[in-house]
């Protein structure tokens, strides 16, 4: 079981490398979409492989309610921490692009600004898939799988 969450963490690992070195340079003009999107979408197996496999080890040791909900807690509050982080990443980032365009242009469209930085652009990859996420992607499977052993035991009137 390790085993196959070390090989899922690695492939995680090398998928956000490779979407990371994707993003276009600040000021760069792309017009053919986000062919790295196309590589991200392996993910999502991985994710629900990552989940039941994290899921079976929970199920195999006697967690304690304590050890449970601490988890829970310290993990939400991870990607919480996680999440804002980003946001202020992303907001110093679009500085880094508005300079990039004023330097080529003379001037920026805010309007052209907000849209290249919003959504799965290729400008933004690097914003997206990087160490930050990459542990928040890896922190989350681990979430999903606790939350999904405690409503297990509550369903089957367990205590935790």
């Amino acid at each position: 079981m390790k085993w196959i969450l070390f090989i899922c963490s690695a492939v995680v690992a090398i998928i956000f490398y490779i979407v990371n070195q994707m993003t276009v340079s600040p000021g760069t003009s792309s017009g053919n979409g986000n062919p790295a999107m196309l590589v991200g979408w392996v993910l999502i197996p991985v994710l629900i492989m990552m989940v039941l496999t994290w899921l079976k080890v929970i199920r195999m040791r006697a967690l304690s309610k304590k050890f449970t909900i601490a988890g829970i807690s310290f993990i939400a509050l991870h990607l919480i921490v996680g999440i804002i982080y980003q946001r202020i990443a992303l907001d110093g980032y679009r500085n880094v692009i508005r300079k990039a365009l004023i330097e080529r242009d003379g001037t920026v469209d805010e309007s052209y600004l907000t849209s290249i930085t919003s959504g799965l652009t290729i400008h933004v990859n690097s914003q997206y898939f990087n160490v930050n996420t990459y542990l928040m992607f890896i922190t989350a499977s681990l979430l999903i799988a606790l939350v999904w052993h405690v409503w297990d035991l509550i369903d089957k009137g367990k205590e935790i």
